[in-house]
């Protein structure tokens, strides 16, 4: 159970750090690299929402 979260908060940190770089002003080369980045690892972390939900039905 502790893998499953420790999985979760690497997925959540992962997402925080790029939300925080997209946000950051006067960084647009930046950005545009950091979308085209994100975009392609979005698509492998939304399988980590149904994992949430399972973490949450497991929970109640």
């Amino acid at each position: 159970m502790a893998l499953e979260w420790v999985v979760l908060g690497y997925a959540a940190a992962a997402e925080a750090i790029m939300i925080l770089l997209l946000t950051l002003p006067d960084l647009d080369s930046l950005r545009k690299g950091l979308i085209a980045v994100t975009t392609s690892l979005l698509k492998p972390f939304l399988s980590v929402v149904p994992f949430c939900i399972f973490l949450l039905a497991d929970i109640y």
